[in-house]
């Protein structure tokens, strides 16, 4: 029955220093702001109660594009080079003629190339900060909890 009094308000609770700690993780590594500077979205994150005991914890769908790029950086690997004459950009397979020779496409509108930039590993930093602190917003919700339970 005590766990039932205090559920809810244990998972707000951490669910809120959850959502703090990030923008305070974010904030520190993009300069004073939880934003890029001329990116339209901040990098926000949501909460939801998925069961008893538990919280799921993660960006909003607007902001899980900037947190990757914190987290990992920008342009890394070869996502969007040259593939060849005749690739496929679906299927990744080259396309040939009824001939046999490889089938010439038009080229398509290629992405601006901003450079590549160095991850800054900041949702890991979150993630850190948050496994620090929950256990001491667990003990002190319980705390109220009894204490409202037993006064």
């Amino acid at each position: 029955m005590i766990n039932d009094l205090g559920d809810k308000a244990m998972l707000n609770a951490v669910g809120m220093m959850a959502k703090e700690e990030a923008e305070k993780a974010a904030s520190a590594d993009l300069g004073g702001d939880p934003k890029f500077s001329g990116w339209a979205p901040t990098l926000d994150t949501r909460y939801d109660i998925v069961g008893k005991g538990r919280i799921s914890f993660h960006p909003t769908r607007r902001s899980a594009g900037p947190w990757t790029v914190a987290e990992l950086g920008r342009n890394q690997g070869n996502a969007s080079g040259f593939s060849g004459p005749g690739i496929n950009r679906k299927t990744g397979l080259t396309s040939f003629t009824k001939s046999g020779g490889v089938r010439r496409q038009r080229s398509r509108g290629a992405r601006r190339w901003n450079g590549r930039t160095a991850g800054k590993h900041t949702a890991s930093e979150a993630v850190a900060a948050i496994k620090k602190k929950a256990p001491n917003v667990v003990n002190e919700q319980v705390g109220l909890t009894l204490r409202k339970f037993f006064d």
